[in-house]
């Protein structure tokens, strides 16, 4: 079920206990592309964004060697994406493209983020799936990663210079975001456009999380009627 659809159904579905879940009316649009790159971002560039299915992180490796070789639907399998990023105020955003209207999933919270070049040699990554998505990577191009302590992803640019450009400007306003949080840049300005598209970016991940936990609690309702052999089993929009 597509998001849009969550949002239509879900003002007068109910939650268990008889509560009803809050009306989710953020407008994603606020946060365009060209809207933000009007801003002055950080950085912003294209980049190949690696999208890899939910099961694939569970599999052994040599199933993940198997689904990365090419022997199965690509739907299976992981796959780098063209993405669109821009990096302003304490948030890094990934588009379509750079006319993109509105952003691809949730903003990415630049404070709780490490950023770090990583490759086949590093020994952090040596016994991970990374190294089955390594073989995926065009040639030529350079991984960096951006990760906090529940997602980690991962991009892929054209050079070393402009990963580590990357991984440089996502650092700097690491520490930025951590120097204001903590009310030691009070003399330092902070353009009001970039608080602007801030707030917004907390509405839009709030707006997302919304969307997220009310599809948990669908498929663990169906799950559980599944379980009991129930008319959940027919699914609950049949």
């Amino acid at each position: 079920m597509s998001s849009g659809e969550i949002r239509r159904r879900h003002t007068s579905t109910m939650m268990s206990g008889g509560d009803t879940m809050p009306t989710a009316t953020y407008d994603e649009t606020h946060l365009s592309a060209p809207a933000l790159l009007e801003a002055s971002p950080i950085h912003a560039g294209t980049a190949l964004k690696m999208h890899i299915p939910a099961f694939y992180s569970f599999l052994p490796s040599s199933i993940q060697w198997l689904l990365s070789s090419g022997w199965c639907p690509r739907s299976w399998s992981p796959q780098w994406k063209r993405r669109y990023l821009i990096a302003l105020g304490g948030y890094l955003y990934r588009f379509k493209d750079e006319h993109g209207s509105t952003p691809k999933g949730a903003p990415i919270t630049i404070d709780t983020t490490e950023a770090r070049i990583i490759s086949r040699n590093d020994t952090e990554s040596s016994d991970n799936e990374f190294n089955c998505l390594l073989d995926l990577v065009p040639d030529g191009h350079v991984v960096f990663e951006v990760s906090s302590m529940t997602k980690t992803q991962y991009f892929a640019v054209e050079s070393r210079e402009e990963a580590v450009a990357w991984v440089n400007s996502l650092r700097q306003m690491r520490q930025d975001a951590i120097t204001r949080n903590m009310g030691h840049s009070k003399d330092v300005p902070y353009p009001k456009k970039w608080k602007a598209f801030d707030a917004s970016a907390r509405r839009l991940q709030e707006h997302k999380r919304r969307i997220k936990n009310r599809m948990d609690t669908l498929d663990r309702r169906e799950q559980e009627m599944q379980n009991l052999g129930g008319p959940g089993s027919m699914g609950y929009f049949s």
